[in-house]
């Protein structure tokens, strides 16, 4: 009783006095704690808490009962834990990697009209050079490999992806500039 009447009565509760209260009254706060939580190691996190509440006390002198007091503290630090662990996202690798994925639609819609862009280009060159552009860059195929298929020469092929390439270049730099296709046809 000594000590409660020093606690009321101080109107300032003391580092010592507070540890002194949170020591006697661990094992209540650790259990109110554990009823509430998930992990076991946010227990500790929280005794943390309630002592660092219980050290801002603005009038101790209105505790009546001490360890009634931190029981509802802790019971109050517990709850606004799992609001807030119910608000909070995901943060795993896997989570943060389909977050990413999934967030950049502005890049997803940029890359798609570049895709259509490309296509529209390669469609809109000679038959020769297309096939041989595609077979070389796309398939990967050499030009040795592409003159093979085409029958025509290995010559023929680097002057058909040199003019595929100059010809793709031109339309995708006016598509890119913002002025389409237009110009390029020009």
């Amino acid at each position: 009783m000594r000590r409660q009447a020093r606690f009321e009565a101080a109107g300032k509760i003391s580092a010592t006095e507070a540890g002194e209260w949170f020591e006697r009254s661990r094992c209540l706060i650790r259990q109110a704690l554990a009823q509430r939580l998930n992990r076991a190691a946010d227990i500790d996190d929280l005794a943390q808490e309630v002592y660092l509440r219980l050290l801002r006390v603005p009038r101790p002198d209105l505790v009546r009962n001490p360890q009634a007091y931190l029981y509802r503290v802790a019971i109050n630090v517990a709850e606004e834990w799992r609001a807030r662990a119910a608000q909070s996202c995901d943060h795993s690798s896997e989570a943060l990697q389909n977050l990413s994925a999934h967030d950049d639609l502005e890049g997803d819609a940029s890359q798609h009209q570049r895709a259509q862009a490309v296509q529209r280009a390669l469609e809109a060159l000679p038959d020769a050079s297309r096939t041989a552009v595609v077979l070389h860059v796309r398939d990967g195929m050499t030009y040795e490999e592409v003159a093979q298929h085409m029958g025509v020469s290995r010559r023929a092929v680097k002057r058909y992806v040199a003019k595929g390439y100059a010809a793709l270049r031109l339309r995708l730099d006016a598509f890119a500039s913002g002025s389409g296709f237009a110009d390029a046809d020009r």
